[in-house]
């Protein structure tokens, strides 16, 4: 099934709205308090990433599930207006440090992938492009996306690499509550996708 897209934005709009909506798919769905209770976590958190997000920004928020797993979806159109991107790099670079914890990255990674300069973004933020967003990268079965970032292959890679990282994961409330968390480009939209897998 899927639910209603819900307009959301970085100013707090419609976060109600969207915090509802996960509510009705739990009842609808029939989910366990304890899976209830996650996947609110998990909209809860991608939801508060939406408000960190520096700039003007508006996206769709939504649900989807299957046999297998719940998707929560985040889609927001690319930005493609070259003076209004530079205004937001200018006033993102002079406002941010670089990304605490998971949710940080993530946010940053995500900002980039909205602003379409993916091969700026070790120069626009002062963190390394490798240090997250290499891992991983590539294509996956999930969903048809290019260039797309997966938390998963990127646990893969720093678990026996970078100890630093890999503590940062094990402290990580969605790291440790998704099966996977997605970024990457699809039609001129950005989307990151919260996956967790039913449990038995």
């Amino acid at each position: 099934m899927k639910t209603n897209e819900i307009f959301v934005s970085n100013q707090g709009i419609y976060r109600e709205n969207a915090l509802n909506e996960v509510e009705k798919y739990s009842d609808y769905a029939g989910l366990s308090h304890k899976e209830r209770i996650h996947i609110r976590i998990l909209a809860e958190e991608l939801l508060g990433m939406v408000e960190a997000i520096a700039g003007n920004f508006s996206a769709d928020f939504w649900i989807e599930d299957n046999s297998e797993c719940c998707q929560i979806h985040l889609k927001a159109r690319v930005m493609m207006n070259t003076k209004v991107r530079d205004a937001f790099i200018d006033a993102s670079t002079k406002k941010k440090k670089a990304p605490k914890g998971i949710m940080g990255k993530l946010r940053n990674l995500f900002e980039d992938y909205w602003m379409g300069v993916q091969e700026e973004m070790s120069h626009s933020k002062g963190y390394s492009y490798y240090d997250y967003v290499g891992f991983g990268l590539g294509a996956t079965d999930m969903i048809d996306m290019s260039d797309m970032w997966s938390l998963s292959r990127y646990k893969n890679a720093v678990k026996n690499d970078n100890l630093e990282n890999w503590d940062e994961l094990e402290k990580s409330i969605i790291a440790n509550l998704a099966d996977d968390v997605t970024v990457g480009v699809k039609g001129g939209n950005v989307e990151m996708v919260i996956t967790r897998k039913w449990r038995k």
